[in-house]
């Protein structure tokens, strides 16, 4: 009965390191989180030889270098996803609503007397991780997640360099703080199902880089590098039962991938602006996850994930209608992570389609605000590897996104 436990609740640890209550579901990217600001998510986020706002921070820290002042851009992600397995009735579904924050802020120092500055400050704050799983506590997966969260905070201290009127470098440092929560339930051969709760947080840094070369007025090329990191979560495990309890200090660790975005941007006229990117995200190395509980049954155990690395297409466009009104458009196609053998209902990826289109309005020169309706859409997955996630599985969902821009 031990061995059993200690498979049942080491699956049910690492689970929780890649899950996130409260988060949108990521799409391809296992549990990244690409929608970080309400333009560049309008341009289906094709933004890194763009990054012509604050956000610049997040999506290339090369582009700050094209704001003048002082400028504050934020918003939010209202996510409504839906994961479901077909045949396993509304104990099988996902589709919590989430919300995930974003906050820039940058500047060009004018507001300290300092005159055609070079130089670019910033400072950014969002969510760059994450994943959310909430299922029926007495559904197909209840032995595998009930409920579980992940949430990665970024907080980044960013600065740019113009070098000339062509060409802008950028870096930031990411000082990353993450908290993950767990709850699920143990099978006990003749006896009711005792409980499992995993509880950690952990810090962690890492840099991201960003290159933006304007060729001409029409023609703008951009690269930005994220560096991988690992996070350890220091917390605890507790496991309930009829035959007792244990409770112990525990711990594990998790690498988060690195990152590579290169983009092209043309302006065929003046009011319209086109881009298209390629991402591609380093999953490969996250082989499998540890937890460490010294003195429980659970000690030890190592969960396999082999995730494969993705590619992320990325097409959208820009037209300024008249001074006040601005529309977007952007399409994605994203590459799966998850390979069959490790599928978990917890990250239930796949290839997807995501469409969105935007509206922005300055309501003056110093302020504007947008709104986003994104739409993802996958062709439904068929697993099989031996689980109770055998079976065909579909996904969609509806999110919105909206921000506003603050000049000084």
């Amino acid at each position: 009965m031990v061995k059993k436990l200690r498979h049942a609740t080491g699956c049910a640890a690492t689970l929780a390191m890649i899950t996130a209550v409260g988060l949108p579901q990521a799409f391809g990217l296992g549990f990244r989180n690409p929608d970080q600001d309400a333009r560049a998510t309008g341009q289906g986020e094709a933004f890194v030889a763009q990054a012509d706002d604050a956000a610049a921070i997040y999506y290339n820290p090369g582009g700050l270098t094209q704001i003048q002042g002082t400028e504050i851009t934020s918003g939010g992600m209202v996510d409504f996803p839906e994961s479901h397995l077909k045949g396993a009735g509304s104990g099988g579904q996902m589709n919590d609503m989430a919300f995930l924050p974003h906050l820039y802020i940058s500047s060009d120092l004018r507001i300290f007397g300092v005159t055609n500055p070079p130089w670019r400050v910033g400072l950014g704050f969002n969510v760059p991780f994450g994943e959310a799983a909430n299922y029926a506590k007495n559904g197909p997966f209840k032995y595998i997640v009930t409920s579980a969260s992940l949430a990665v905070f970024n907080i980044e201290p960013a600065v740019a360099y113009k070098f000339n009127d062509h060409l802008s470098l950028g870096a930031g440092l990411n000082i990353y703080d993450a908290t993950t929560d767990l709850r699920q339930h143990v099978p006990l051969p003749g006896a009711p199902d005792g409980t499992f709760h995993f509880y950690g947080d952990g810090v962690s840094f890492g840099a991201t880089a960003g290159l933006m070369w304007k060729i001409t007025p029409q023609h703008t090329v951009g690269i930005v590098y994220r560096s991988p990191f690992t996070v350890q979560f220091d917390g605890k495990a507790n496991l309930n039962t009829v035959l007792g309890s244990q409770g112990t200090s525990a711990h594990t660790s998790i690498n988060f991938p690195q990152s590579v975005a290169g983009g092209y941007a043309f302006r065929p006229v003046k009011k319209l602006k086109l881009e298209v990117d390629i991402e591609w995200t380093n999953w490969e190395p996250l082989h499998s996850v540890v937890l460490h509980a010294p003195g429980a049954s659970f000690d030890g155990t190592t969960i396999p994930f082999h995730w494969e690395d993705s590619l992320f297409y990325e097409f959208g466009a820009q037209y300024d209608i008249d001074d006040h009104w601005t529309v977007r458009a952007g399409y994605i196609y994203s590459e799966n992570t998850v390979p069959n053998s490790t599928f978990s209902p917890s990250v239930p990826d796949s290839n997807r389609n995501v469409f969105s289109v935007g509206l922005g309005y300055a309501v003056t020169k110093r302020y504007n605000v947008d709104i986003v309706y994104q739409h993802s859409y996958s062709p439904d997955r068929t697993v099989n590897n031996g689980t109770a996630v055998d079976g065909t599985w579909e996904s969609h969902g509806d999110a919105v996104i909206f921000g506003s821009c603050v000049k000084f």
